[in-house]
């Protein structure tokens, strides 16, 4: 079953509210003549605002962009015309009935009256007239109207003259509450969540109706016509024109290709002079999901990666190029699945410099100078104290984004404290490099950048004190060696100087390569080695393409060799040429008894390197690996790219010859093996106490590590059940404990806010519905069609294959 959208549809609502409150005529002479004034008069002057209407209502009409979009709008203006069914206002009129109380002084305030009043103000169903202003001015000369404005206006007693710049100013109104609602609210959630989309137009509605400087709004407060009333028949009216919400759909879709296309930019992440470009874009301020949206180019030689509200594109190549990318949505059940809501011709241009150096490939962080560790956190501060007075006139969404600045200024700032160049403590001597450090001295800039870091956690969590603090990562850094070898001395005193001040992991880097360990793990002098091998290692057991160097990593702690860690070492490999190949395709490579074996890992565009977790250590390299499956093409449009990339990790296998089985289900087993490698939690020490899992099961040594881990436990006392089938809420709870134990999420304050939106809700588990809504919050799974969860279903394949991709891209 294709999982539902992830996606941004709180602008369904907005057409609808636009069609309703924002939806007065337009033109000019359409505006005065509906309210009874002469056109002549109308023709002589435009009313301040009135272009503000006319320029969303074009952004409809020029970004429908198929004659299938166009006419479905067009059948639902027709149907809107049409209606006859005066219970559609019956909120409005049982309030107007009430006030005429039998009065034959408003002949004109007819339930027909009133339902044709809301049914012609329906203009963002017009949108395509636009392109004739005659067109549009013929429609909106409605003269019968006239009568029944002018017995509201009586009818409510207040004394006020409608002219055209009250029309106006309260269409621009209606339509800026509803973008500052809108401002505030999680896109995610809203998507699926009809009840919530009534609450932001009633909102929209009560701000409009509140303001006593729109005449319009104190005629309707005298009238008591409320926010609920105005919801309500807007929802009715737009449900009885367009009930398959496709007409509705295409408008908001219109109004997201033109707020997309028109934020679309370059940023400046990459010099020009590159072989990466981002582009990113918004759509009401806000970044749409990366999986919400599929990417394609129309020159082979660029390809795209996605990220939250932008792309990363890689040009294969030297020279100019220029290509057309296009982002199709991805909303599973609805009429916008596959539609083209991002369009841009752009052109890339790169030319090939030679590098100096011994280097093996990307560069990693810059070296920055111990002495200048005290500007850089005077600049952070000064950073976080500028981002603070911000903070106090800032809306919910923008203290989001500043809080979100002042974590990014922080996290920067300590990555530059920690770098230590290193460069002249090593010494080369044919192929064999040693190194050697002044400890006294390492131990003493421990402390101060200990000392400085908490400063500036400090000042983050008095602007916020619900932020992660930053993890502190010293950073040993060789720069480039020539030699084939280096052997780097970690001492006893060292780790345990890192330990106690609260680093988190010490690094040694070197020639694009490097390796980051918890200064726990070793508890003695220890000693590492690094030696690159030639690149035959690896090209003679595999025709895979090879995208870094071949390494070979050695830890010696208390004169014994160790080959297993308790806690997970990161090792992070410099891609030779990444232009070459498909990002989310490289994976980490052990080569082992003439052999590749895969261990996932994720490519760090910045420092051009290939991140993964180990707790053993071998000979490895970086591989290209294009799983290529037959089956997976009924699936191909949610779920094709996300198997692709979870089997190239070694994550996911097949289950015949080139077969996947997508709609096939899940085992226990089979899913804790899944949710063990995308993490690296691979552990030759973990044990479990299970009575149905034996030494002799495949499977043991990933229920054990994910034991040990927390992330699963059993369905009963002693039974872990790893044939049975794993339902969607254990999943997403398995996935929801990783990103707790392994990135540090934190879990959702409010579960049942999150999952208020699902209809059966209340068929998740209690013991479950923490790690079900911390997966939903977090993008990692979402609802099915019906606005369901579907929590005690089976997962298919090609379910948990999006989950996983998901949960690699966090």
């Amino acid at each position: 079953m294709a999982m539902k959208k992830k996606l941004a549809v709180s602008t369904v609502a907005a057409s609808m509210v636009f069609s309703t409150l924002a939806g007065l005529p337009v033109s000019t002479k359409g505006l005065f003549e509906k309210l009874g004034i002469q056109a002549g008069i109308a023709q002589a002057a435009a009313a301040p605002g009135t272009d503000t209407i006319i320029k969303e209502l074009n952004q409809v009409s020029s970004n429908l962009w198929s004659q299938y979009e166009k006419d479905a709008v067009s059948n639902a203006r027709s149907a809107l015309y049409g209606l006859t069914d005066v219970a559609l206002v019956s909120e409005i009129t049982a309030i107007l009935d009430k006030k005429i109380d039998g009065s034959e002084d408003y002949d004109q305030l007819t339930d027909e009256n009133i339902l044709k009043l809301f049914t012609t103000l329906g203009l963002f169903f017009n949108a395509e007239e636009i392109k004739s202003g005659s067109k549009l001015s013929d429609l909106l000369v409605q003269k019968d109207l006239k009568p029944v404005i002018d017995q509201l206006a009586k009818l409510s007693g207040a004394k006020v003259t409608l002219e055209v710049q009250d029309a106006v100013d309260f269409a621009v109104a209606a339509e800026a509450a509803l973008k500052d609602r809108l401002a505030s609210e999680d896109l995610v959630v809203l998507s699926t969540n009809k009840d919530a989309i009534k609450q932001v137009i009633k909102d929209a509605a009560q701000k409009v109706l509140d303001n006593k400087g729109l005449d319009f709004s104190v005629v309707f407060k005298n009238l008591e016509i409320t926010s609920e009333a105005v919801s309500a028949v807007a929802h009715k009216t737009i449900a009885a024109a367009d009930p398959s919400r496709e007409a509705s759909e295409y408008i908001a879709l219109a109004l997201m290709r033109a707020d997309a296309n028109e934020t679309f930019a370059r940023t400046n992440d990459y010099t020009t002079n590159s072989q990466y470009q981002k582009y990113q874009f918004t759509v009401l301020g806000k970044a749409l999901p990366g999986a919400s949206i599929n990417w394609t180019s129309s020159n082979s030689s660029i390809s795209v990666q996605k990220e939250a509200g932008s792309i990363v594109l890689y040009f294969n190549g030297t020279g100019t190029v220029s290509t057309t990318i296009e982002g199709k949505l991805v909303a599973p059940g609805t009429n916008l699945d596959g539609k083209v809501l991002v369009k841009e011709d752009v052109s890339m241009s790169f030319t090939r410099r030679s590098n100096g150096g011994g280097g093996g490939g990307g560069g990693g962080a810059v070296v920055t100078n111990p002495g200048t560790t005290g500007q850089t956190v005077s600049e952070a501060q000064s950073v976080i104290n500028d981002l603070k007075k911000q903070l106090q006139n800032a809306t919910a969404e923008q203290k989001q984004q500043l809080l979100e600045k002042a974590q990014a200024a922080v996290a920067e700032a300590i990555a530059k404290i920690t770098n230590i160049d290193a460069a002249s403590f090593v010494t080369v001597n044919g192929d064999k490099g040693t190194v050697k450090l002044d400890t006294a001295k390492l131990v003493q800039q421990i402390k101060d950048i200990a000392a400085e870091s908490k400063k500036l956690i400090d000042a983050l969590k008095e602007l916020d004190p619900a932020a992660t603090a930053p993890k502190v990562e010293l950073t040993l850094n060789f720069g480039a060696v020539t030699a084939k070898s280096l052997e780097v001395p970690l001492s006893k005193e060292l780790l345990n100087a890192a330990k106690d001040n609260g680093i988190d992991k010490v690094a040694v880097a070197l020639s694009g390569v490097a390796i980051a360990v918890d200064p726990r793990t070793f508890g003695a002098d220890t000693s590492l080695s690094i030696t690159k091998q030639d690149a035959t290692a690896a090209t003679s057991v595999t025709q895979l393409p090879v995208a870094s160097g071949v390494y070979e990593f050695e830890f010696t702690s208390n004169g014994a060799k160790v080959t297993n860690f308790t806690n997970p070492v990161e090792l992070r490999l410099g891609v030779n040429d990444p232009s070459k190949f498909d990002a989310e395709k490289l994976v980490l490579a052990k080569i082992v008894d003439g052999k590749l074996e895969f261990f996932g890992g994720k490519y760090n565009a910045k420092d051009k390197q290939v991140l993964a977790k180990r707790n053993s250590f071998s000979m490895y390299t970086v591989v290209e690996n294009n799983v290529v499956f037959s089956d997976t093409a009924s699936v191909k449009s949610w779920a094709g790219r996300q198997i692709e990339v979870a089997a190239a990790k070694g994550i996911l296998e097949g289950r015949g010859d080139k077969e996947f089985v997508p709609n096939g289900t899940v085992t226990r087993a089979e899913f804790a093996k899944m949710i063990v490698k995308t993490f690296g939690l691979e552990d030759a020490s973990a044990t479990e106490n299970f009575n149905d899992v034996s030494d002799n099961d495949w499977f043991k040594p990933y229920v054990a590590a994910a034991v040990k881990s927390g992330l699963v436990n059993g369905r009963e006392a002693g039974k872990f059940d790893p044939n049975g089938k794993i339902t969607r809420a254990e999943m997403a709870t398995i996935a929801a404990r990783a990103l707790q134990s392994v990135n540090g999420v934190k879990a959702s304050a409010d579960a049942d806010s999150l999952l208020k939106n699902f209809e059966d809700a209340k068929s998740i588990h209690d013991s479950l519905k923490a790690g079900v809504a911390l997966s939903v919050g977090q993008g990692i799974i979402v609802g099915e069609e019906g606005n369901k969860f579907n929590p005690n279903a089976d997962s298919t394949r090609a379910q948990a294959a999006v989950v996983i991709y998901r949960l690699l891209n966090k």
